[in-house]
């Protein structure tokens, strides 16, 4: 991991699990003729279910077929957006079709190109925030992300969108197993804190990533071998910002100037690939409210901070907001680590938080004490 101490520091790049051949290989001689799927994932997690290998058996995913000549083998052709693939699902041993009636054999010589998009199940909750459109062409998802921890009682949590391709497969690949590797299409955002001075203490209640864009259209690459999955597949829609939220509620104390305290590891949020530009705290962008007009970025935490135990910002039974410039370049699959450095921040008028104390000193010459020579005896 490569660390940069600006406000803000490190980005982790998700591992990729191998599958054995020894795997690929265990299927049942009578089901040879018959379609198999076997699939593996980046180690990733998410607020409602942690994706892992360990555990990738506990999602589904719905798949598309299509020939040389773009026929539609399994699945619709779609040309708008829905779930018609068909969906295969993990029966506690393999991987097989969730509807015995959707099973499809192989053909005799031609050759299919598969696509795969995880998680397969929908719901009617999902219309606008989760949706596919797969045809021999092109392959979109449209996706927008929810504020998970913010106030949305009743709504659900985000996904851990993933795709897969595997192209030109017959019955003789992988004897006859259609075998993906999932990638994600989102990035997954954590903070850690710590103070700049050790006499500093701060208590975190909420965080939030404020002018962000919330939703777009992916488009999968056209091979997920040879083809990089990079923020340039995403479609930003116009508008929509919205500020996700990192933690509310909390009482996250930071005592330590070396020793960043851990946020939000266990809760990250997903985000759409895009960059953030930062909020510039000078002229006509110096406020907040110049700063959402221009739609520059900036973190809004609630928070207490003391020093030698006396409150600089906030009170024992207040907590009170900081606004700090963040900005960010976000790629799919991505985990973004962020370390937020307590020692400045602005109110909502762009004016300096904490302003340290400053002193001036000045002396004046050296007088003779006048007339008066005193002497020293011996």
């Amino acid at each position: 991991m490569e660390k940069k101490n600006v406000m803000f520091l490190a980005i982790f790049g998700a591992l990729l699990v191998g599958c054995s051949e020894e795997e690929i290989a265990n299927v049942e001689t009578s089901s040879q003729n018959a379609i198999s799927f076997n699939v593996v994932s980046n180690a990733a997690e998410t607020k409602a279910t942690p994706i892992t290998p360990d555990n990738l058996t506990t999602t589904d995913f719905d798949v598309f077929a299509y020939t040389a000549d773009g026929t539609a083998f399994m699945g619709k052709d779609d040309v708008v957006m829905g779930n018609s693939g068909v969906k295969i699902e993990h029966n506690g041993t393999k991987w097989d079709y969730a509807d015995q009636s959707d099973v499809h054999y192989w053909p005799a010589t031609e050759s299919l190109n598969f696509y795969a998009i995880s998680p397969g199940s929908y719901s009617v909750d999902y219309v606008y925030h989760y949706m596919w459109n797969f045809n021999h062409e092109m392959q979109k998802i449209e996706y927008a992300c929810m504020d998970e921890y913010g106030n949305g009682e009743g709504k659900h949590a985000d996904h851990d969108v993933m795709y897969g391709i595997a192209l030109n497969q017959t019955k003789g690949t992988n004897n006859g197993v259609v075998k993906f590797t999932f990638k994600h299409i989102l990035s997954q955002v954590v903070f850690k804190a710590r103070t700049e001075l050790a006499t500093m203490n701060v208590t975190i209640s909420s965080i939030k990533i404020c002018n962000a864009k919330m939703s777009g259209t992916f488009t999968l690459p056209s091979d997920a071998k040879t083809v990089p999955t990079t923020a340039d597949n995403w479609v930003l829609k116009e508008g929509g910002a919205y500020s996700p939220t990192v933690i509310r509620n909390a009482a996250i104390e930071v005592k330590s100037n070396t020793e960043a305290t851990d946020i939000s590891s266990k809760t990250p949020i997903f985000v759409i690939p895009q960059t953030l530009t930062k909020w510039v705290v000078a002229d006509d962008t110096k406020t907040i409210d110049n700063a959402k007009n221009a739609g520059q970025s900036y973190l809004e935490i609630s928070c207490k901070i003391q020093q030698a135990g006396v409150y600089l910002y906030g009170s024992a039974d207040e907590y009170k907001t900081i606004y700090v410039p963040f900005e960010a370049s976000w790629e799919p699959g991505k985990r973004y680590i962020y370390t937020m450095i307590f020692g400045g921040g602005y109110d909502e008028n762009g004016d300096e938080i904490l302003k340290p104390i400053e002193f001036e000193a000045e002396t004046e010459d050296w007088v003779d004490d006048a007339g008066n020579d005193h002497e020293v005896n011996m």
